[in-house]
């Protein structure tokens, strides 16, 4: 039995793709308030109108993430001779950008 290593790039284009395709029903209003997906913060179920507005920006926020994520992943693709730090760096930027991401959610939903 044999273990591959995954590329940390195809890791950040494939996170980057999920989180964008898990953002789209929630920029496009699509998700109704639910037990199991969305922004699931307080804030979010003080009603209809406070669900779809922090999901909506939520959405949004986190197709930029998704997007700023896959476009690491590509550039690291795309550049075979990256220093060894390099795709490390990039992996361990991820987590800050995603922790900015659920500030600025939380920041918008205390804000309503």
């Amino acid at each position: 039995m044999s273990l591959s290593i995954v590329a940390p790039a195809t890791v950040l284009i494939w996170l980057g793709a999920g989180c964008i395709l898990g953002a789209l029903p929630l920029c496009l209003q699509w998700v109704p308030a639910n037990c199991i997906y969305g922004i699931r913060i307080a804030a979010a179920f003080r009603s209809e109108y406070h669900w779809y507005a922090v999901n909506r920006f939520g959405g949004f926020r986190l197709l930029r993430f998704g997007a700023i994520t896959a476009a690491m992943g590509l550039a690291l693709d795309h550049y075979p001779q990256a220093p060894f730090w390099l795709p490390i760096l990039a992996l361990v930027a991820t987590l800050p950008l995603l922790l900015l991401t659920v500030r600025a959610i939380e920041r918008y939903a205390a804000s309503l």
